[in-house]
């Protein structure tokens, strides 16, 4: 739409797609019916100031007085000065962004990210002004019909540079420096002494083809070419451990789900192990768990999914940690060891998600067939998905490395292996509790990472976790979810903590596999379900605008909502499908399924009401894909790596064709677009894959929020029920 913009009859035309970045200073043209008075009938919210002047025949936005992040512009109102009675009403919405670099009006861009290099690492900074130093401005851009895209990226001063070259260079400065070992195994090594190690075989091309598994029904167990994997792994890892015991290696097992071997190794042994051509990678191994330290049904809305019938009833939900030090009032299904320590804690976490006590709350999945993966050791967690067949697993405990260091673990990697595999579970993850400075304990791609909020879901806990791990691109964004985790009462103990939110997720993600049973083999979907489902954020921004601007989010998508998110999962959509309120798919994604420009061929529908007292709504459209966790040829050096394989990205465009809404980050396994809809309109949801050449599991949801249920729902605060208290 560069150049000259003509409005459509009544209906106003700006010079902007919505969801655009924009450069702070950009004057945005609506162009439309307008006399000099309308200028006052503009509203841009979001912080600082926007000047509004008529010029010619169109109303021009000022954003040099914006400040940094999401904005929404609003023309409310304006009469048409046509003789058919109408109103010139539009909204767009922009992310404003400070940049030394000259973006052209012939792109749209929709996602940007700003990086400083280091000699190993990348660092993540604000899109804003007052940053010293040099750093790289990365966008994302696609031509305005939408057919093209690109990668820009300038330095500090606004010249344009090769990112691409950059950041292979990186990549080989990084491989020179740690080649198969673990960067937190690797600083580990300074301090001598024995050290225990997960060493990942190099399974060359055996085993690495995506597994079947059926889109229509769930997977009720593993099929026959999952089995012979799983024997050749075993049989890999045997060899590997007689290599591993040659190099030094004091083997103490070999994995059954995964072709690694574990043991004890002196640390001048590790970098003679990691050279040898079986080995993939070499890991620290921390057998040792830290807990991080409830919840409230009604915050939620799980009781209302109760009330719909949905409770979790016939899915298998596993707690990941000691087992409980009480079992009065709960009743747990299976247990990975008879014995074993035990805790208040995990008391909580296992009746967060079911427990009997007598009238009180039972629980956010009181149906569900809930089992105790009781101990630290990664056995147990395999124990739970592949031996129980759970899969929904809680985990709310973390390794001490996890803390502080800013890449994958061992753990991380394995975990999102599990997600892999049948019986392919959704594993929930608490974010942890602690200082601005620790990272997100739990950094994998295939699971899901819950922050803790206050019990009205309208402000994040001030110890809730946030910040995020290095990236390719430094635009990761964890936690992906938020759960209340503050002043939680089950089974006569109080607490609070990301540890009861996590819990809370995973019964809600149980109740949407009950109401999806395609979901327990779909952990893709079921995320997606989850983030479209979380219509509130209690630290205030969108995702993405937040995401943009370079501020690191506090709670992710949002709220779990148990009744929104089961509402979703009961509305399966297919492919073209005519359209839906709300909705959800899930697939393999293929290159034959793209087109020219790398979008897919088929769509997704939404459609709103016409109804006359329907005024619109909010929809929020969330994707969800996986890393290839697995081995990666990487600047001739064969390692493990946990890796994001294929870029897919959302777009969303209305009847005309416009976009409405876009999510087009790097580094992240899901993408989160939302926008305001109009009555009676029909949208389209696309997946576009940026990069990659891989086939990906994926899965797709949306819903939509009426406006009139917003102002209803402001002037009535629900009650709050805490469980068991």
């Amino acid at each position: 739409m560069a150049g000259t913009i003509r409005s459509k009859g009544s209906v106003p035309v700006a010079d902007i797609v919505s969801g655009e970045v924009v450069r702070r200073g950009r004057r945005i043209r609506i162009m439309g019916e307008f006399t000099e008075r309308d200028a006052h009938a503009v509203v841009v919210s979001g912080g600082g100031i926007a000047d509004v002047a008529f010029e010619g025949d169109a109303l021009v936005v000022d954003t040099a007085g914006l400040a940094i992040g999401g904005h929404t512009i609003r023309v409310d109102g304006v009469p048409s000065a046509r003789r058919v009675p109408g109103r010139q009403d539009a909204a767009y919405h922009v992310v404003v962004v400070d940049t030394p670099a000259e973006l052209g009006d012939e792109l749209v861009v929709l996602h940007a990210t700003r990086l400083r290099f280091s000699d190993l690492d990348l660092e993540s900074l604000p899109m804003a002004g007052g940053v010293k130093g040099p750093f790289r401005d990365v966008f994302k851009a696609v031509s305005r019909d939408g057919e093209k895209a690109v990668t820009l990226a300038f330095d500090e001063v606004g010249e344009p540079v090769d990112i691409d070259r950059e950041l292979a260079e990186l990549a080989r400065r990084r491989q020179d420096r740690y080649g198969r070992i673990e960067p937190a195994l690797f600083q580990r090594l300074e301090r001598g002494g024995d050290v225990e190690v997960a060493v990942w075989a190099s399974t060359g091309d055996l085993g690495l083809e995506t597994p079947e598994k059926s889109d229509t029904r769930p997977a009720r167990k593993p099929g026959r070419a999952e089995a012979l994997r799983r024997r050749q792994w075993s049989d890999l890892g045997e060899k590997l451990a007689d290599v591993a015991r040659e190099q030094g290696l004091e083997v103490a097992s070999v994995d059954k789900a995964a072709p690694v071997v574990y043991g004890r190794i002196a640390a001048d042994g590790v970098r003679r192990l990691a050279e040898h051509e079986l080995v993939a990678g070499v890991f620290l191994h921390d057998r040792e768990g830290v807990l991080d330290l409830g919840d409230s049904i009604a915050v939620h809305n799980s009781d209302d999914a109760h009330t719909a019938g949905f409770t979790g009833s016939g899915v298998n939900v596993a707690v990941y940690e000691p087992g409980p030090d009480v079992t009065t009032g709960l009743t747990i299904s299976g247990r990975f060891q008879t014995s074993g320590s035990t805790s208040s804690h995990a008391r909580m976490t296992h009746g967060i998600i079911r427990n009997n006590e007598r009238n009180r709350p039972h629980g956010h999945a009181p149906d569900a067939n809930l089992f105790s993966a009781n101990s630290y050791d990664l056995d147990a967690i395999r124990w739970a998905a592949q031996d129980a067949g759970c899969t929904v697993i809680s985990q709310s405990f973390h390794r001490s490395a996890e803390q502080t260091s800013d890449s994958l673990s061992h753990d991380d990697n394995y975990k999102d292996w599990l997600a892999l595999h049948w019986p392919f579970p959704t594993i929930v993850e608490a974010a942890g509790n602690g200082a601005s400075s620790e990272f997100v304990n739990h950094k994998g791609y295939n699971r899901l990472t819950v922050g803790s909020h206050d019990d009205n879901a309208t402000a994040m806990a001030s110890d809730s976790v946030f910040r995020n791990p290095k990236s390719g691109h430094a635009d990761r964004e964890l936690p992906e979810i938020a759960g209340n985790g503050v002043g939680v009462t089950v089974l006569g103990l109080t607490d609070s903590g990301t540890s009861f939110a996590a819990p809370a997720v995973a019964g809600i993600a149980a109740c949407v596999q009950q109401a999806a049973p395609v979901l327990q083999s779909w952990p893709e979907g079921t995320r997606a379900v989850l983030l479209a489902g979380a219509w509130r954020n209690p630290s205030g921004g969108r995702w993405r605008a937040d995401l943009v601007a370079g501020i690191d989010g506090r709670d992710g998508s949002g709220t779990a909502d148990a009744q929104r998110s089961t509402s979703i999962a009961r509305s399966r959509q297919g492919r073209d499908n005519s359209g839906a309120l709300r909705g959800f798919d899930v697939g393999t994604l293929r290159s034959a399924d793209l087109d020219g420009s790398g979008r897919s061929t088929f769509r997704y529908r939404i459609t709103t009401p016409r109804s006359p007292i329907f005024f619109g709504s909010h929809v929020k459209v969330a994707l969800a894909w996986d890393s290839k966790a697995t081995r990666t040829d990487i600047l001739f050096l064969s390692i493990y790596q946990n890796t994001l394989s294929v870029d897919l990205d959302l777009e969303v465009r209305d009847s005309s064709g416009a976009l409405v809404a876009s999510s087009m980050s790097w580094d992240n396994s899901y993408e989160i677009a939302e926008f305001d809809a109009k009555a009676g309109e029909t949208y389209d949801i696309r997946i576009r894959r940026w990069s990659g050449t891989d086939d990906v599991w994926f899965g797709v949801a949306w819903t939509q929020i009426s406006t009139l249920f917003d102002i209803i729902g402001s002037v009535q605060t629900p009650p709050v029920f805490s469980i068991g208290g």
